[in-house]
């Protein structure tokens, strides 16, 4: 690996579209040269080339320039999600580039600077839940401690993580439950919501420390991770089973 890489990074996981670009270095050196992070409403298939052209311009530098390209996969925003993954892909294969893939919650854990405790980035699921993962954080060092999760807040709270201190939740998942979690867990502090929105910085960091780690960069290995199906998937499920039901139903009627 060279002795800098430049990385251009995304996140589209929520309705904010953020693209940077960062100069990475050993040990785990990440320094931010441009980075552009805005509310879009969920308008990424809009805004994204545009907001990549911002940052590019604002460091001067060109596509080409890029050493490597990262790119948040979720859980998140199902749309969000599928846009920035498809775009950055397009862009490894045109500019053959090595595309690390960076889970959502991992590059959210490292947003805020927390040398000790556990810490659960969250992010509104809708349907009462949340995605979350927990962290433990000692010494400066992460460990996960959970998988991925798509949750309600009771559920991520309900392991003897919950009771340890401090305990540092974050994300709009957190901020919507906000009542809940603290109902559960009265020591809880919250990021305030700036600190709990994923940022591009973060996931070129995440992705520099994988890459060098030796973890997958082919862009055709790149896939979102929902957790779950999308709502629209899933009512499309729901409406293949009833009519699977009737038609038993009206099958067993006409044998009778």
């Amino acid at each position: 690996m060279a002795d800098d890489t430049l990385i251009l990074a995304a996140d589209t996981s929520t309705r904010h579209c953020t693209v940077a670009v960062c100069r990475c270095s050993e040990p785990d050196t990440c320094s931010v040269m441009a980075q552009i992070s805005v509310d879009q409403r969920n308008l990424h298939a809009e805004r994204l080339m545009d907001a990549m052209q911002t940052v590019l311009s604002v460091c001067e530098h060109a596509l080409a320039d890029m050493d490597c390209l990262a790119v948040s996969i979720g859980p998140g925003s199902f749309t969000g999600l599928r846009v920035g993954a498809a775009a950055w892909k397009g862009l490894a294969f045109a500019l053959d580039l090595p595309l690390v893939a960076v889970p959502t919650l991992d590059a959210m854990s490292v947003l805020n600077t927390v040398p000790e405790g556990v810490v659960i980035p969250m992010i509104d699921a809708r349907m009462d839940e949340v995605f979350a993962a927990a962290y433990r954080f000692h010494g400066g060092e992460r460990e996960k401690l959970t998988s991925d999760r798509v949750c309600t807040v009771e559920t991520m709270l309900a392991e003897d993580y919950a009771a340890e201190h401090p305990l540092l939740v974050l994300g709009d998942g957190a901020h919507r439950y906000a009542a809940r979690i603290q109902a559960l867990a009265p020591h809880a502090c919250f990021a305030p919501p700036p600190c709990g929105v994923p940022r591009a910085d973060a996931v070129a960091r995440e992705g520099y420390a994988l890459m060098r780690t030796g973890a997958e960069t082919r862009a055709a290995m790149a896939a979102p991770r929902y957790l779950r199906a999308s709502q629209a998937e899933q009512a499309r499920a729901q409406r293949m089973a009833e009519s699977s039901a009737d038609a038993a139903l009206h099958r067993a009627s006409a044998h009778d």
